[in-house]
């Protein structure tokens, strides 16, 4: 999952809006609009802003 993370397209800058929707332009509509999928899809936005917020983490650390 951390390779779909970094083809985001997003900078560490960036804010939790733009993680969200970068991570869903890269799902299916199918996988968007499906009910059954809400919670894969809530494990997936959960995952890639948590790989955000400790590459933020780094960044704060390292002074970069």
């Amino acid at each position: 999952m951390y390779g779909t993370y970094l083809r985001l397209d997003i900078t560490v800058h960036d804010g939790w809006r733009a993680v969200v929707r970068a991570a869903s332009r890269k799902l299916t509509r199918r996988t968007l609009r499906d009910p059954r999928h809400r919670a894969a899809r809530k494990r997936f936005y959960c995952q890639m802003l948590e790989y955000h917020r400790q590459s933020q983490e780094i960044v704060t650390t390292w002074r970069l």
